[in-house]
């Protein structure tokens, strides 16, 4: 059965997913999720269960919890959608930067991972789907596969950002990088009902998430290595986030079809 070890890393807990049958011998393949992996953790069992009956290939997962997550999750100052509280910080650069430079290099010393980048994954759900997509602009040499659930495009200037619009915020200019995406693989899934009960600039999840996929299109995936999906019945609810994590298991890693790039 998956076991699970918990470190601490550089002020940040983490636990590390180890699959049925690890062998310090092998080089498993890697996912760095948010939220302390909580769209994995919900559905831990059936993952091993696809695991272990070869469905989808051993991976090892790792959870970061969050310090302050609406200012590691974000990219820009912004403010706060609910009253009497800080503004939404806009720190996803630096958070990136701490998984890439501490978290990342601990785990590829201390577990057995590969750690090249098409065998990294990156993956969130709502702001963390927001941090993931960031990742992609910020290290794409580091991540080649990212899961991208329910994320929170609605976010101030983050379409005009992924449009390549020049963002001016707090005297910063945001201008979203040239990547190459031929080693890339994306999958991006929004539940058709998110939003539909918030009175905030939330209520444009749903048509925030189409616009932003349009503009993914434009960014010269290789056919097939870009997948959204929506849920007619999907909310903005951890249940459904763990459905989805696993159907992009089973896209990026399922029959042990994904080959190295």
């Amino acid at each position: 059965m998956i076991s699970i070890k918990y470190e601490k890393i550089n002020q940040y807990d983490v636990s590390i997913v180890l699959p049925s049958g690890y062998d310090p011998a092998k080089q498993y393949r890697t996912i760095y999720m948010h939220d302390g992996g909580n769209g994995a953790i919900q559905a831990m069992n059936y993952i091993d269960h696809l695991i272990i009956t070869a469905q989808i290939e051993p991976l090892i997962i790792i959870g970061i919890v969050p310090i302050d997550r609406n200012n590691e999750y974000t990219p820009w100052e912004a403010p706060s959608l609910m009253p009497n509280t800080p503004n939404l910080g806009g720190q996803v650069k630096n958070y990136l930067d701490t998984i890439v430079h501490q978290i990342k290099p601990y785990i590829d010393t201390h577990y057995a991972t590969n750690p090249a980048p098409s065998y990294t994954a990156i993956a969130g759900c709502s702001f963390g789907g927001l941090a993931s997509i960031f990742a992609s602009y910020y290290y794409p040499e580091v991540f080649h596969q990212y899961i991208v659930l329910s994320a929170s495009f609605w976010y101030e200037d983050v379409l005009q950002y992924i449009r390549g619009e020049e963002v001016k915020r707090q005297g910063n200019t945001y201008i979203k990088p040239a990547v190459n995406r031929q080693n890339h693989h994306l999958y991006l899934y929004v539940g058709e009902l998110e939003g539909i009960y918030r009175d905030s600039i939330q209520k444009n999840m749903v048509e925030a998430t189409k616009k932003a996929y349009q503009e993914l299109t434009k960014e010269d995936y290789l056919e097939g290595n870009l997948l959204f999906e929506l849920n007619p019945e999907g909310t903005h609810d951890v249940c459904f986030f763990s459905q989805h994590f696993i159907r992009a298991l089973r896209w990026l890693y399922g029959g042990g079809t994904h080959q190295e790039d």
